[in-house]
């Protein structure tokens, strides 16, 4: 079920993303406005990245095999650095055509009502796509999904602040067009910093916050047995965790007793959602 609800909401990302870039190919063609042409590129971008996305959140969601005993789920991560690097060359681009653009003397003179329906539109279904993955994200604990709905919200921005550049320019305010582009280019930058370092620490494997150790520190102090929790640590292998801990029992206890507490130990930090395995140190006192 969570592999074809992750399926469904690529082909989704995916069949919005071919739509938009389709309307706004269309605006370019019929205006001269450097805000159409950087959202246009913008959803290039975002259509590349949804084929991506699908490709690796159909390798995520496959079963642990011999040969990737722990999974599959670094897919994501790396369809995520993919999707940051891609996003920081359009912006970096984005922003260099327009700063040529104004060192030219070139503005937009010739846009019409279609581009700023087309950038309303945008607006719109971007702000729906972001609810929607953002719940997918978070039932899923899925960083490209999650990264899917910041990139939404921020094309809500982007296409908003396009819509005041376009609407200024048509007023013979063109100038006003092009530095809402470039705003545009900023914006797309900074989204591929914040993605690609997210996804970089899930690859580099980084520790969990403070709170997710202290409820695994608290579930296993859960087990009656245990008089003790201690070097709790634990690291991200794509985006589930692994954690290894010494949990100190009575010193008397037989070895068969001491394993069962261990597997107790390890089944109440395992039903932590986000974790995936639990790395359980015995260690006898007294």
């Amino acid at each position: 079920m969570p592999r074809s609800r992750a399926m469904r909401a690529t082909l989704v990302a995916l069949g919005a993303n071919l739509l938009l870039l389709g309307v706004k190919a269309a605006a370019t063609g019929l205006s001269d406005s450097l805000t159409i042409f950087s959202e246009t590129l913008n959803s290039l971008s975002d259509v590349v990245s949804a084929i991506v996305i699908l490709v690796c959140v159909r390798w995520a969601w496959m079963l642990p095999d011999e040969d990737h005993p722990f999974g599959h789920r670094r897919a994501e991560p790396i369809a995520g650095l993919f999707v940051a690097i891609l996003t920081g060359i359009l912006g970096f681009e984005v922003c260099r055509t327009v700063i040529l653009g104004l060192v030219r003397g070139e503005v937009s003179e010739r846009i019409g009502p279609y581009p700023i329906a087309a950038l309303c539109g945008t607006a719109m279904l971007k702000a729906v796509l972001a609810v929607y993955f953002r719940r997918i994200g978070k039932s899923l604990n899925s960083p490209a999904f999650r990264a899917t709905a910041v990139d939404c919200r921020n094309d809500v921005l982007i296409a908003s602040q396009g819509l005041a550049g376009v609407v200024l320019a048509e007023l013979r305010l063109p100038v006003l067009d092009t530095v809402a582009a470039l705003i545009v280019g900023v914006y797309i930058l900074y989204s591929g910093h914040r993605i690609g370092m997210e996804n970089l620490d899930y690859l580099m494997g980084k520790a969990p916050d403070e709170a997710l150790l202290a409820r695994i520190r608290a579930a296993a102090e859960r087990v009656p047995a245990v008089r003790e929790v201690d070097d709790v640590k634990g690291h991200f292998v794509g985006t589930f965790v692994h954690v290894e801990l010494t949990a100190r029992v009575d010193g008397t206890l037989s070895t068969h007793a001491s394993h069962e507490v261990s597997e107790a130990v390890q089944r109440s930090i395992e039903a932590i959602e986000v974790v995936d395995r639990a790395f359980v140190h015995i260690e006898p006192v007294g």
